[in-house]
């Protein structure tokens, strides 16, 4: 796959693993979408991982099955019993035609 995906591509794959280098395995939990209009496409992806170890934020390559190697930049935003939550937030200009 070429470039990032999308929103309607990260939705389809809620409830998957991504392989991340230092951190395990992360399960996309949520893909929200955010303001749109002024010819961008806004949203942000949730992602819950271990407990520990918790990363820092930063870029990190995140590998998907169905998506290839991706790099991403995760914030690390709360921690519980079921383990870590990260968060991706995306801002992409929308080419000719309305597509990203």
């Amino acid at each position: 796959m070429s470039g990032l995906p999308g929103r309607a591509a990260f939705a389809a794959q809620v409830g998957t693993t991504f392989a991340v280098e230092g951190l395990g395995e992360l399960r996309l939990e949520q893909v929200e979408a955010g303001p749109q209009g002024s010819g961008f496409e806004q949203f942000s992806l949730m992602f819950r991982g271990s407990r520990d170890p918790v990363g820092r934020q930063g870029t990190y390559r995140l590998a998907h099955a169905a998506l290839g190697a991706l790099d991403i930049f995760l914030v690390p935003v709360g921690r519980d019993a079921e383990g870590t939550r990260y968060q991706a937030v995306f801002s992409r200009p929308v080419g000719e035609g309305g597509h990203v």
